[in-house]
C-alpha cells in the first residue's frame, strides 16, 4: 500500500482533496440559508452567461433590505423630461436619490431627445387596482381556467398586491422611454407596458433601447430584461441584478398593519428636490 502511494503520489492527492472538498461541500449544504445562498450565486451566474433571460423571482423576493428611510420627493419640473399623465399617479415620487440620478440622466441626453416618464411610486391601493382590473378582464376572457391558472395569469401580467418583489411600491422604480421634444416617443418595438418581441427588432428599434440602457446605466440604474421600460436603483431587483443578496437599500413605502391597512413608514417632501 505505501509503495502504491509513492508511485501514485499525485492521483492519491487529487483524490484526498476532492473527498474533502465534497465532505466540506455536503456539511456546508446541510444549512438552509447556505443552500439557498448557492442557488442564488448560480442563479446570477447563469443569467450572466446568458442560460437565463432573467433572474428568478424567488430569488428577487427574498432579497435582503437594509432600508436607509430616504425619503420620496415630487419629481419637479425639468426641461427634459416630460409625464405621461394618463399612467402616472400624483403626485409623482420617487426616493431622493432616484429622482436626482433621473435628473442627470436626462442632463446627458443629445439635443432633441427627452425622457418621457410612464410611472414612477405607486401606492398599494394603486397597485391593488390595477390588478383587480386585470383579474376581472382575465377571469371573462378565461372561464375555462380554474382559480390558480387564473390567478397565476394575471400574476404573470402584472404586479400582485401581495408579491414580495420590491419595485414601484419602493419608489426605486421608473417606467420610462425616450422620446423627441414634441412628446413623440422614439420606435422601441412595442409601446410601454405592452409585451415584446426582441427577435423582430429593426436596427432603429434595438439602437433607440440600447440608447436608453445605456444613459440609465450611466447613473447605476438597472434594466429589468423582460421590460425595456423598467428601470430601478436600490430595490429588490436592482441588488439581484447586481449579484448582491443584501444590497437593497429601499423597501416597501407602505406596511400593512393589522386592521388598519396600509400606512406609510417612509417620509415624502413634496417639491423639496431643487434644479439648477
Amino acid at each position: 500500500m505505501i509503495e502504491y502511494i509513492k508511485h501514485n503520489l499525485i492521483e492519491v492527492s487529487v483524490c484526498i482533496l476532492l473527498v474533502s472538498f465534497l465532505v466540506v461541500a455536503l456539511l456546508y449544504l446541510r444549512n438552509k440559508r447556505n443552500r439557498y445562498k448557492v442557488k442564488f450565486y448560480l442563479n446570477y451566474l447563469s443569467y450572466k452567461l446568458g442560460i437565463r433571460e432573467r433572474i428568478s423571482k424567488i430569488y428577487i423576493s427574498n432579497i435582503h433590505v437594509r432600508e436607509c428611510y430616504e425619503p420620496l420627493v415630487d419629481l419637479v419640473k425639468h426641461p427634459k423630461i416630460f409625464l405621461n399623465d394618463a399612467t402616472l399617479e400624483h403626485p409623482v415620487l420617487l426616493r431622493k436619490s432616484v429622482a436626482m440620478k433621473l435628473y442627470k440622466v436626462a442632463d446627458k441626453l443629445p439635443e432633441g431627445v427627452c425622457l418621457k416618464v410612464y410611472s414612477a411610486f405607486r401606492s398599494r391601493i394603486a397597485i391593488y387596482n390595477v390588478w383587480k382590473q386585470e383579474e376581472e378582464r382575465m377571469t371573462k376572457e378565461n372561464p375555462q381556467m380554474n382559480r390558480a391558472e387564473l390567478l397565476n395569469l394575471v400574476n404573470s401580467k402584472v404586479s400582485s398586491p401581495k408579491a414580495n418583489m420590491g419595485g414601484h411600491d419602493t419608489g426605486a422604480a421608473v417606467d420610462i422611454a425616450l422620446c423627441d421634444v414634441e412628446r413623440n416617443d422614439l420606435d422601441f418595438g412595442t409601446k410601454v407596458h405592452e409585451t415584446h418581441n426582441n427577435g423582430s427588432l429593426t436596427k432603429e428599434q434595438k439602437a433607440n433601447r440600447k440608447m436608453l440602457k445605456k444613459f440609465m446605466k450611466s447613473q447605476k440604474f438597472v434594466n429589468d430584461p423582460t421590460r425595456w421600460w423598467h428601470f430601478s436603483y436600490g430595490d429588490k431587483s436592482w441588488s439581484a441584478y447586481n449579484g448582491k443578496r443584501n444590497g437593497a437599500i429601499y423597501g416597501a413605502v407602505e406596511k400593512e398593519f393589522e386592521n388598519i391597512g396600509y400606512v406609510s413608514v417612509i417620509k415624502t417632501e413634496i417639491k423639496s428636490v431643487n434644479i439648477k
